[in-house]
């Protein structure tokens, strides 16, 4: 005989009112879930720009030939974009006030900030809290992701290796958050960092759209790179939408905005460089010399060391003709001859004298010659020199001054990546170690600045101090002239000589970033 199954007997045990009254609950919740849905307010707009066009500046990536031959055509400034219909594309456009005491899920999927032709991709954009930040290279050059929040924790990593990918997340609301490149002085991009998710970033158009905000009354704000940031107040209620506008005005345009415009953080950083403190004329009007010779004299000794190697080069060029010119005499005065025999001497006392005493004598003459410049050189170092520390690793120089105490290690240092600032007329002392991202294994280095003569192994376990003084304003390659791995090719920075005053307000520039 069959006996009822366990499913049957558990249907048998269900009373028919008790079916109708979860069928009534599960379209009673259905429907709820469908009102609340269709009940939510979008609000959106276009943020618009009026007054006359800013000149963008065009970027100069010849410094590094993998970021010039990624562009066809030439890359212009990304901080003010103004689209063809009179919209600004890149503000940054958020709920900035009406959702205290809520809480919102971070989204599951990453963000990703890609780096791809040597600019950062996108160049503004917005984050929730907690959400993971995936950086990706996709140059086949180093990058460096200088991240500097103000409320959050900053990091600063190199990205030497194409497709490398790195993952990172905020914890504090913020806005807005800079990235930069060490490498590359003009990538730069900004997050938003909320604990919401109610915001758009303006694209071709100049438009944006908040979905889906619950009943409220908000305070909305556009943020834009260097003319700062405006704010409305909107009223949502159902499911109805909000069209806002925004309107943003040039520096020289006499009409007013239509809402507060308050000062970016990027404006209030470039207040802070006095007039007549830019020196990027002066910079760019140095020309590296064309001749196949020894390239310029760049520094205060370089003249110096220039004179001692001239000496060498004809003493040693001398001997060389002298030598070769007797070779070929004695290949065709004692030739072989008919009824001629070979004789074989033993030695000849005089003749070992003379080319004992001779080298010896210019070898001497040599070493008094260059123990001016050697003493001039690794000597005794300047004590009111401008410091810095030079950290070699596979394969970068990582460039750290210290702040405001003076000392380096503490909290105020300014870290820089193949980037090597200073001014001209003051001796700077570079205090040269070697390093390695495990801490395991640093590699031998040599620090090379070809237009200052200056050459110097970095070796690990053994930290060295040499010094400059910059002669000529200008743009200089730093290249590494020891083979140090299968990226050396890669290990290149460049030193830029300032006038004091440029200097200056660099330094005070970048203090105010920390």
């Amino acid at each position: 005989m069959d006996t009822p199954s366990q499913r049957d007997v558990i249907s048998s045990q269900v009373h028919p009112f008790d079916k109708v009254t979860v069928l009534c609950i599960s379209f009673l919740f259905t429907v709820s879930f469908s009102f609340c849905q269709a009940s939510a307010a979008t609000i959106s707009g276009k943020v618009l720009f009026k007054g006359p066009l800013p000149k963008l500046e065009k970027i100069r990536m010849g410094a590094d030939p993998v970021c010039e031959h990624a562009h066809s055509e030439e890359v212009l400034e990304e901080n003010f974009v103004v689209n063809p219909n009179g919209t600004l594309k890149d503000v940054f456009v958020y709920v900035k006030k009406g959702l205290e005491g809520e809480k919102f899920e971070p989204p599951k999927k990453p963000f990703v900030l890609d780096q791809k032709g040597c600019r950062y991709s996108p160049h503004v954009f917005g984050i929730q809290i907690h959400q993971t930040l995936q950086i990706v290279n996709s140059d086949s050059t180093l990058h460096n992701v200088h991240a500097l929040p103000a409320k959050n924790a900053q990091f600063n990593l190199g990205m030497p290796l194409q497709g490398m990918k790195l993952e990172k997340s905020f914890n504090t609301p913020e806005v807005m958050v800079k990235f930069k490149c060490e490498v590359h002085p003009w990538m730069a991009s900004y997050a938003g960092v909320l604990d919401h998710p109610f915001f758009d970033t303006t694209h071709e158009q100049g438009s944006f759209e908040l979905k889906d905000i619950p009943d409220g009354d908000y305070e909305i704000e556009a943020w834009q790179e260097r003319l700062g940031m405006l704010t409305q107040k909107v009223i949502v209620r159902g499911s109805e939408t909000k069209n806002i506008e925004f309107s943003f005005q040039s520096a020289t345009s006499s009409e007013t905005a239509s809402s507060s415009v308050k000062p970016s953080t990027t404006a209030q950083n470039n207040a802070l460089v006095t007039p007549g403190a830019d020196d990027t004329a002066v910079i760019n009007a140095y020309q590296r010399n064309k001749r196949w010779w020894l390239p310029d004299e760049a520094s205060s000794y370089a003249g110096s060391m220039d004179y001692v190697f001239y000496v060498i080069l004809y003493i040693t060029g001398a001997v060389f003709f002298a030598v070769q010119g007797l070779l070929i005499y004695f290949l065709i005065r004692y030739r072989r001859k008919e009824g001629i025999k070979a004789t074989y001497y033993h030695g000849n006392n005089r003749v070992e004298v003379i080319w004992t005493v001779i080298p010896a004598m210019i070898l001497i003459y040599l070493v008094l010659l260059s123990q001016k410049t050697y003493s001039q050189v690794k000597g005794k170092l300047p004590e009111d020199a401008l410091r810095v520390e030079v950290a070699a690793e596979q394969f970068a120089w990582n460039i750290r001054y210290p702040g405001a105490d003076g000392k380096f290690g503490t909290v105020d240092d300014i870290i820089k990546v193949n980037q090597l600032h200073i001014p001209i007329g003051k001796p700077v002392r570079v205090k040269l170690i070697s390093i390695s991202k495990d801490g395991k294994h640093p590699v031998i280095h040599s620090f090379f600045l070809p237009e200052f003569r200056i050459k110097q192994d970095v070796v690990p376990g053994l930290p060295t101090e040499i010094w400059f003084q910059a002669t000529k304003a200008g743009k200089f390659e730093i290249a590494c002239a020891e083979l140090c791995g299968l990226g050396h090719y890669r290990m290149r920075g460049f030193l830029t000589v300032h006038t004091q005053e440029g200097f200056n307000a660099w330094l005070q520039k970048e203090m105010s970033q920390l």
